[in-house]
């Protein structure tokens, strides 16, 4: 659960109160109840959310600042150690924007090195960050704004250009006994619209 995604010190009991004398109505969603028992809920509060869970919020923000920091200095090393590995490597999952998916941490990480090697400048901006997080493993939505430097293989005569774009984008971390480490990156580029 995100510190943004809390409910007040009430909102269980009223939701608790709401379902039952909705009594689904056979709408095979589940007794909502049932969910908070095996999840745990917590409320917000002058004191937020309780430490276990900031301090994986923390770490899983500083695990995604990382991986966007290392594709932006290209350096596959970095990019290697966020990266799962171990018994669930072939799981490991990565849609580029535009892209066919990638599938197993090899073949992802080979794929950074081509864009690392064709992308001679790199930065991303950040915003709509949201992190939900249940267990082992961790959610984060965001927006990626990216500048890049399209002028791989330009002469003095034909020096390139710096592009910009968006995409929406969905990383899944899971935690392992190493940290948090990043399982599936999914960006989707944002088509902008055109005025007439």
């Amino acid at each position: 659960m995100s510190a943004g995604n809390l409910g007040g010190p009430g909102d269980a009991a009223e939701d608790h109160d709401r379902d039952s004398h909705d009594s689904h109505d056979g709408d095979g969603f589940g007794d909502f109840v049932e969910f908070e028992e095996e999840f745990g809920t917590f409320a917000a509060g002058p004191g937020g959310p309780p430490p276990q869970v900031t301090a994986d919020i923390e770490a899983i923000t500083e695990a995604n600042e990382e991986f966007y920091a290392a594709a932006e200095a290209g350096d596959l090393d970095r990019l290697g150690a966020i990266w799962l590995a171990g018994p669930f490597e072939a799981s490991v999952q990565c849609v580029h924007p535009g892209w066919a998916p990638v599938f197993g941490r090899e073949d992802v990480l080979r794929s950074w090195a081509v864009v690392c090697a064709n992308t001679p400048f790199l930065q991303f901006f950040l915003t709509d960050v949201r992190i939900d997080v249940v267990d082992r493993i961790a959610v984060v939505s965001l927006t990626e704004n990216i500048i890049t430097d399209m002028s791989a293989g330009s002469s003095e005569e034909d020096p390139g250009f710096i592009a910009g774009g968006r995409a929406t984008t969905i990383n899944i971390f899971r935690r392992t006994d190493d940290g948090w480490r990043l399982w599936m990156h999914h960006a989707s580029a944002v088509m902008e619209s055109v005025e007439e």
